[in-house]
């Protein structure tokens, strides 16, 4: 369970500032995504609760992951045929069936409804819209039948989506994660928003004329960080 700093300070009967402390002094790992953390639960369990079963042993600790980081970058995730560059959807529902289409064409899941209802949720409980016209939508769970590790969707609406967005604006770019493991999400869900402040990097996937643009932009955008 991937957990928001209120429901991190909620689930340990503390206050946000308390949750905010221990990052500083290093008790917890997390990761801002945003402007916002998130908090692998597993991860908290094993810290405070090291008596609870744990649910996979084998799993690379976030701690590692941070520490290693795995050597796929996000333009390896994003293919061709997983870039929509005219999504026709104008509100939110529409538009997550539309990102999640790939999924059931190229049998990256078997149950495409569940993918669709989790999405769905999310939304509910909080937008995925970071503002500047952009969203991150994803499951709040992983999805261990997922066929590969991690999948990125990208869509582009002309029009723009009314996506509740935290600055209220309509949403042209979708950068839909999926993953196997909470490590993954955390890891890739925080490099997307790292990519996504390179204002290079989002106009050039706003005046893309082909799919192929945006995954060399997505290359040049990585090269920039890695050279910074």
């Amino acid at each position: 369970m991937i957990l928001t700093l209120k429901e991190l300070a909620d689930y340990l009967r503390v206050h946000e500032r308390t949750i905010l402390r221990m990052l500083k002094a290093g008790q917890i790992q997390g990761v801002k995504i945003g402007g916002q953390w998130r908090f692998n639960g597993s991860q908290i369990d094993q810290v405070f609760f090291p008596e609870k079963p744990v649910t996979n042993p084998d799993a690379v600790s976030l701690s590692d992951l941070i520490a290693n980081r795995p050597p796929s970058p996000i333009s390896r995730l994003v293919k061709e045929d997983r870039i929509l560059l005219d999504l026709a959807a104008t509100e939110v529902t529409g538009a997550l069936h539309e990102l999640s289409e790939p999924f059931a064409q190229k049998t990256l899941l078997l149950d495409i409804q569940d993918l669709r209802k989790r999405l769905d949720a999310r939304e509910k409980l909080l937008s995925t819209g970071i503002g500047r016209g952009i969203a991150i939508p994803h499951p709040r769970d992983p999805i261990p039948t997922l066929r590969e590790p991690a999948v990125v969707i990208i869509g582009r609406s002309s029009k723009g989506v009314a996506f509740n967005a935290m600055d209220g604006k309509p949403v042209q770019l979708f950068f839909l994660l999926c993953c196997q493991s909470i490590e993954l999400h955390l890891h890739f869900m925080g490099a997307l928003a790292r990519l996504l402040q390179d204002d290079g990097l989002v106009e050039a996937c706003r005046t893309a004329q082909a799919p192929a643009d945006i995954i060399r932009a997505l290359l040049e955008a990585e090269a920039r960080q890695a050279a910074a």
